[in-house]
Formats: structure tokens, C-alpha cells, sequence
């Protein structure tokens, strides 16, 4: 789904901020029946949100599309001011913005970076981060449909830390792309915050799922556990990357729903043991 727009003042920042908005409030309101209140630009207690929707359930939600460089301390303060008035937010960034710390896109890449904001706001919603990117075809611009992007750590120790160039700080991460299934939103709170967001399925939950199909299959075959571990990570890997996988599956050994000796357990362990935890990581 996407728009075709004038390209005339292509390199305005605002331009870009504009035609995100316009793609939001256009195509939410044609594909989303629970809307009965809309607005492109509203103020809200002398702050003027991007755009506005009421929902036939009474919840308010405003969109923040965010195309130049913002702080993490003014993701938090917009948030809370609506989240004040009892207001849900849907904090949208511009794939190939000044937001960023590299471009992205819909797809799955390893070693990608990612700006403080980014990781911040990919914990703010559970472990997804929104994004929408632009495209140019002579006189006109093409407006993507929204992306979900999940993080997690690289498979390289020397980039578990941060990185500063000259003018500020970034991550380097591993990146898995999730499809937005609708332009449904639905509202949530979340880690302190009410926030909007699509309906689209938890990278983590969707590997939780998958390994624990794949486990099943392999324990009947009478694998040894060394092998069974082995050929799970090498399904998986090319997509998500070792250390989701190890993630998830010392989570489902937690939830008790998949089953290894101690020295499995520990040797996962070890992997993972320069990690604050898994939760905290990959959200």
C-alpha cells in the first residue's frame, strides 16, 4: 500500500515529516472502522500532535512521526504530557531520518546500527520499534506501508557495547523484520507508559513457537541433546541469530515447556553469561 506525492521541496526535513503524516491519517482512517474522531494536527494542552484518532472503545490516540534527530528525555516528556490526559501514543520514526542511526528497512540484516532512541523506544513497546521509509520515482514519492523491526544482540562480542562518533552514541545490533498484518491500532500500557500500536506478533514469541515445533519433531527422532541443540541453531540462525535462539530457548527451559541436562543448561548458560538477562536485551 502507498501514495505518490510531488517531490517539490524533497529536501525539507518537514517535507518528509508532511508525507508520513498524510500516509498515516489517510490510510488509518480508510482501513480502520473503529475510528469515530480524526484530525491531522491537534493540540493537546499547547502541544500539537502529528495526528489524532478517538476509537469507538472512547481511547484517544495521537501518532508521533518522527523524522530529525530528538533526545530520549523528549520521547519520555511527549509521552507523558498526552499520557497525562489519558492519551495512548504511537511514535512512528522515518526509516532513513536524521532518528536513525543507519537506514532501514523491511528486512532482516545483522550488525545494523541503532540509535539510543531506537533501543529506547524498542523497549517502550515490547520489543518493536514502527518505521516508515520513502521512495523516489522521478517527479514523485512513494510511501511505504509501516515496518516492525526487532533487536538483538550480535553474534560478535567486540560490538556488545556502545559506539561514539563524533557527534553522538549508537548500538550495533542484529535486526529481524515483522510484518504489520492491518492498519488496526490497539491500545495497551506497557512498561509505565499507554501506548498505541498495530497489531503485528512479538519476533520472540514467533521463534518461542517455532523452536518448540522444531523440538518436538527432532526429540522423537531420538537426537542426542548435543545434536538436538546443534540442528536447532542452525535452522533458526540465518534468520534470527544464535543468541535470540539461546534467549528463547533458556526462557522455554524456564517455562519448563522444553527439557535439557544441567550441562546443556549450563553450557547456555555460559553463552549468555555476559548479558544482564534476556528479558532486558530483546524485550
Amino acid at each position: 500500500m502507498s501514495n505518490l506525492l510531488s517531490t517539490h521541496n524533497t529536501k525539507s526535513e518537514s517535507f518528509y515529516h508532511k508525507a508520513i503524516k498524510r500516509l498515516f491519517f489517510k490510510y488509518i482512517t480508510e482501513n480502520n472502522k473503529g475510528i469515530i474522531e480524526k484530525s491531522l494536527e491537534k493540540y493537546i494542552n499547547n502541544r500539537r500532535a502529528d495526528v489524532y484518532f478517538k476509537l469507538t472503545t472512547g481511547n484517544e490516540i495521537v501518532v508521533e512521526v518522527q523524522s530529525s534527530k530528538i533526545s530520549v528525555k523528549e520521547i519520555i516528556n511527549r509521552t507523558e504530557h498526552y499520557n497525562t490526559v489519558g492519551i495512548y501514543v504511537l511514535w512512528i520514526l522515518y526509516g532513513n531520518g536524521a532518528c536513525v542511526a543507519s537506514t532501514k528497512f523491511a528486512e532482516d540484516k545483522k550488525d545494523v546500527k541503532i540509535s539510543t532512541v531506537e533501543k529506547y523506544l524498542h523497549r517502550m513497546y515490547g520489543g518493536r520499534v514502527y518505521y516508515v521509509n520513502l521512495k523516489f520515482h522521478k517527479d514523485k514519492i512513494t510511501i511505504s506501508s509501516p515496518f516492525a523491526l526487532h533487536f538483538s544482540l550480535p553474534s560478535s562480542k567486540k560490538n556488545h557495547r556502545i559506539f561514539r562518533s563524533r557527534y553522538d552514541r549508537y548500538y550495533v545490533k542484529n535486526v529481524n523484520y515483522a510484518k504489520i498484518p492491518n492498519w488496526n491500532l490497539l491500545c495497551v500500557e506497557y512498561n509505565g507508559f499507554r501506548i498505541a500500536r498495530f497489531y503485528d506478533k512479538n519476533i520472540k514469541r514467533v521463534l518461542k513457537d517455532k523452536i518448540w515445533i522444531n523440538y518436538q519433531k527432532r526429540l522423537k527422532n531420538c537426537y542426542s541433546e548435543k545434536k538436538l541443540l546443534k540442528d536447532i541453531i542452525n535452522n533458526f540462525k540465518t534468520k534470527y541469530g544464535v543468541y535470540l535462539i539461546l534467549f528463547v530457548m533458556f526462557e522455554l527451559i524456564q517455562e519448563k515447556k522444553i527439557s535439557f541436562s544441567k550441562k546443556i543448561i549450563k553450557k547456555i548458560q555460559r553463552k549468555i553469561s555476559f548479558y544482564p538477562g534476556p528479558s532486558s536485551q530483546i524485550g
